[in-house]
């Protein structure tokens, strides 16, 4: 008897060692779909908008079911907050880079400009899409959910936090860090809307010269 449970035992730990390698499986299957339907959706809806864009567009566009689209994200507004969220960590992260990176703070800001408009000039499709929502970068988001307003304020605190020490080294001029985060914030969507109606065609270089020329003019002492 105790042969015979120490065989069922046995066989139950194998098959628990098999069914790990198939959840990452899946796992790792699931990501990769999630990947391809979120670069998508990204391209539908900067071509349609959020309000006209349909999961059966996004799911053309991918080559996925709708299936498999419902089993990573049960529904349009789902999506649609999983690729600003993706996207908007992906900006955190280059703000923090830059904000922690020693050196001056006019080379931080410089690094932040080229950070900011590379990205953007690497994903024309979320800036395009980004600019069919209609808000200010310079306002905390309100209708995306509180992931959305923790994301915005955490690039704001990394910006302002630059402006903050380059007035201590004298390097900036003198007011509240807050209001120069913001109005580089604004800054840098006028740059890129005027890039995007003009139809993309300046360069990454020529659009960094003119964010870092009216930067100098706003904030250089």
């Amino acid at each position: 008897m105790n042969a015979k449970y120490g065989a069922m035992a046995n066989h139950r730990k194998g098959s628990g060692g098999l069914r790990r390698p198939r959840e990452e499986a899946r796992r790792a299957r699931n990501e990769l779909y999630r990947q391809h339907i979120l670069q998508a959706a990204e391209r539908v809806f900067s071509e349609r908008g959020f309000e006209n864009a349909k999961l059966q567009e996004i799911s053309a566009q991918a080559g996925l079911s709708m299936g498999t689209i419902y089993s990573i994200f049960a529904s349009k507004d789902e999506l649609f907050l999983a690729l600003l969220e993706e996207r908007g960590q992906e900006l955190r992260d280059l703000s923090r880079e830059v904000a922690v990176t020693p050196g001056s703070a006019r080379a931080a800001l410089e690094r932040l400009i080229e950070a900011y408009i590379g990205y953007f000039v690497q994903h024309p499709t979320f800036l395009t899409m980004h600019l069919k929502l209609g808000h200010s970068w310079v306002l905390a988001p309100t209708a995306e959910g509180e992931g959305q307003v923790r994301i915005w304020q955490e690039i704001h605190d990394s910006q302002a936090d630059i402006f903050r020490r380059g007035i201590a080294e004298g390097a900036f001029v003198e007011e509240d860090p807050e209001f120069l985060a913001k109005l580089f914030s604004a800054m840098d969507q006028v740059v890129l809307s005027q890039w995007a109606a003009e139809g993309m065609k300046a360069g990454r270089a020529e659009l960094i010269a003119r964010m870092r020329n009216a930067t100098q003019r706003a904030f250089y002492r």
